[in-house]
């Protein structure tokens, strides 16, 4: 595999979840739970790209979307949600189109570079994941051509990965 894609994965993975984590850092999201206040440009609130949310939710009942990007990047977008009671962030962004010529390989290759080493198969999705020593999960994979990081707070089972991953429509 090439290098080149897997650093310039990883930079804009990296950049994402930053994104991700200063957002809900600076606007109110503690980690012990999914409210989080608005803020940004109101503008750029709604993802222009077909996402997925758990099944039978909105995304009104999630706390809306978050930009989680810097403005000159492509645009990633975030929600908070729970489960088994752990607080969690998902963002999802359009695949790379660095990624297009091997999903798969780059998914797994940037998996590895943040040591989501644990792969486990979610209904024909291949899910990395990354655990803390201390609790909190990354998780990596795609679906519908898009790619979805998931950041938890605290441990949560493969189990209940593998049903919440599922959910996703």
């Amino acid at each position: 595999m090439n290098k080149k894609y897997i650093f310039t994965g990883a930079i804009l993975f990296g950049v994402s979840a930053l994104a991700v984590a200063v957002y809900f850092a600076t606007n109110g999201f503690d980690g012990r739970g999914v409210a989080f206040t608005s803020g940004g440009d109101s503008s750029d609130t709604s993802p222009a790209y077909k996402t997925l949310l758990p099944q039978g939710r909105t995304i009104d009942s999630l706390g809306g979307w978050k930009r989680v990007s810097p403005p000159e990047s492509d645009p990633a977008y975030a929600y908070a949600d729970t489960v088994d009671g752990a607080a969690i962030t998902v963002s999802e962004q359009s695949v790379p189109k660095d990624f297009e010529d091997n999903v798969d390989g780059h998914v797994a290759s940037l998996a590895n570079s943040y040591n989501a080493t644990d792969k486990i198969d979610a209904g024909g999705v291949a899910v990395y994941i990354g655990s803390s020593a201390k609790g909190p999960q990354s998780i990596i994979f795609t679906k519908n051509n898009l790619l979805i990081l998931i950041k938890s707070y605290s441990k949560v089972s493969n189990e209940s990965w593998t049903k919440y991953i599922q959910s996703l429509t």
